[in-house]
């Protein structure tokens, strides 16, 4: 999985008719602090917008709740209103952030991935090659020791 550190937000967020339902609502601004947490988890995990504690291992209502230091209540109740406004949805026991390509730039994702996998082959290829290098050095140390070896036992000096 290609580590993300970053997830966009369109400078008018906050005139978008769901997020001001939430602000709208009992402790809005919490609501939108947990909706923007959905938001850096699934870029964290990278899994298309799914929220995983770890590489496809959902993430419980408790883990949730622990991690925001809300109680499972509390985190339950934000959590159906997200889904009541379609911007997260449950399958097979697994949160997603719908709409996800909305908040990650899909192009730029693949891209980093294609760049990564080709510096790392870089770096394979350069390690090969070291390798080599390093195999053939020992190999001429030795036959160098062996020589000096012939050579003392033969009666020559240093």
């Amino acid at each position: 999985m290609v580590e993300v550190h970053w997830f966009k937000i369109q400078a008018d967020i906050f005139d978008n008719e769901k997020i001001k339902k939430l602000l709208n609502s009992r402790d809005g601004d919490t609501y939108c602090r947990v909706w923007f947490q959905l938001l850096a988890l699934a870029a964290k995990c990278n899994a298309h917008g799914a929220v995983l504690l770890g590489e496809n291992i959902p993430i419980t209502i408790d883990d949730l709740a622990r991690i925001m230091n809300k109680t499972v209540n509390k985190l339950a109740t934000i959590m159906q209103q997200l889904v009541n406004l379609h911007m997260i949805f449950v399958e097979d026991g697994t949160i997603y952030i719908k709409n996800w390509d909305v908040y990650q730039n899909l192009d730029k994702l693949e891209k980093i991935k294609e760049d990564n996998r080709k510096r790392q082959q870089r770096f394979r290829d350069k390690q090969m090659i070291n390798n080599v290098t390093v195999t053939l050095d020992n190999a001429e140390d030795k036959n160098r020791e062996e020589k000096i070896r012939i050579e003392n036992d033969s009666g020559f000096k240093d």
